[in-house]
């Protein structure tokens, strides 16, 4: 299991550190908070133990291959940022690997020309990846494909897949008129937790990721999430630090991975984190947390003077990985004292000491930072940082007592845009 070091929280002033007393005094809330979310009948920390779709999914994955070249995800959101972090952890941005999976996360003409030309389209398969079938980002990127592969004279069925809900999307109007291959998003499962159903699940089996490995370390945490006993419980620790740094005044969460495969998953924490927990409470108060994406040692040199220095309004969240696939040593070839220190070390040891000093140079600045720690970098680990973030995030709807799950500012804006065309 991974490891949640929060000692350079409670090391601070009482002005801006965390006392283990008021740790410790949360968990009396643990019982009904998880209730309350039991009560909202999320299937988050459900769906992972739908061996059925898990099959399904596997199945499909084993029955194409060797047959595409290119896997390109239509979709936006959380149909994209999951499998854009599974994507980078386990496969290399430098060799030209096959399949090799593109996520088309935006609608600018310019980058979907570009990789229209890139694509072979009789060797490219497309996933259409739309909960409710009526994102019109998606919709509009599924039309343009689709002229296209109809043009070329290839049947749609052949190069084509739509990730839906399975009971109520235009998606799933069009595969039953077409015969085109659908795979459910569960209904009780929202966007940003979508990453272990076929969202995130199909493109990773297509890829070569064992997916059964990811689904396990999601379940292990997912018994921690569920766990009533304080010490026990993971995702409710991280939340109440969390909730305890916001309340006083630090509503800025960095999330800071020390590895650079693990680059993209900070990216995914901030729709999660941002979409769920900024909304109006009942009385119109707002609330929320602001999550910004970071990477060690690379940020070192960028953002982190404005961490130690700047406004104390953040929470630096560091996440390190113990051991690496592979362990380089640094050939000390310049006799000086700025390269002596490193003779004997490896890569390995100065990234590691890099996060070290960084965490206490913030903490001698009274700056509240946690380090969360996995022993490698492999599917089971990277199960368990989805989960712990999902699950921390539902509670943390529960303690700003709203609903994690809904994203009434996003739905607005996709009003609007329908209204904007329609009158242009």
């Amino acid at each position: 299991m991974l490891q949640l070091d929060l000692q350079n929280c409670f090391n601070l002033s009482s002005a801006h550190g965390l006392a283990e007393t008021e740790f410790r005094n949360s968990e009396k809330n643990i019982e009904s908070l998880l209730t309350k979310i039991k009560q909202r009948g999320q299937g988050f920390y459900e769906v992972i133990d739908d061996q059925a779709m898990i099959d399904e999914v596997v199945a499909f994955a084993e029955s194409v291959k060797g047959q595409y070249t290119d896997i390109a995800i239509c979709g936006i959101g959380g149909s994209a940022l999951g499998p854009i972090t599974l994507r980078d952890a386990f496969t290399s941005s430098l060799e030209d690997s096959s399949p090799k999976l593109h996520v088309l996360e935006n609608i600018d003409p310019d980058f979907l020309g570009e990789a229209l030309a890139h694509f072979n389209l009789s060797s490219t398969l497309f996933l259409v990846v739309s909960k409710s079938g009526g994102t019109p980002e998606t919709l509009a990127q599924y039309m343009f494909f689709r002229n296209e592969v109809d043009k070329a004279g290839l049947d749609p069925a052949d190069h084509f897949v739509f990730v839906t809900d399975p009971e109520k999307s235009l998606l799933l109007e069009v595969s039953k008129k077409e015969g085109i291959r659908t795979f459910p998003i569960a209904s009780n499962v929202g966007g940003r937790f979508s990453v272990q159903t076929p969202v995130g699940l199909l493109p990773a089996a297509l890829i070569g990721v064992d997916i059964k490995e990811l689904i396990k370390g999601m379940q292990d945490m997912r018994d921690s999430f569920l766990n009533t006993n304080f010490d026990q419980n993971i995702p409710f620790q991280l939340s109440v630090v969390q909730i305890g740094a916001s309340e006083k005044g630090k509503s800025q969460n960095i999330i800071m991975p020390y590895h650079t495969k693990l680059r993209q998953f900070g990216a995914w924490c901030v729709q999660l984190i941002a979409e769920s927990t900024g909304k109006f409470k009942p009385d119109g108060t707002s609330v929320g947390i602001t999550p910004i994406p970071s990477l060690g040692v690379t940020d070192q040199h960028s953002q982190v003077q404005l961490f130690a220095e700047g406004p104390n309004d953040k929470l630096i969240v560091f996440i390190k990985v113990e051991t690496f696939s592979q362990d380089l040593e640094i050939p000390v070839l310049i006799d000086h004292e700025k390269t002596n220190f490193m003779s004997g070390k490896s890569f390995k040891d100065l990234l590691h000491a890099e996060q070290q000093a960084t965490a206490d140079a913030l903490t001698e600045n009274d700056r509240p930072n946690i380090t969360i720690t996995i022993p490698e970098l492999t599917p089971y680990y990277l199960g368990q940082l989805f989960m712990l973030f999902e699950g921390a995030t539902a509670f943390l709807g529960e303690f700003f007592e709203i609903d994690a799950f809904n994203q009434p500012g996003v739905e607005r804006g996709k009003v609007l845009t329908r209204e904007i065309l329609a009158q242009s």
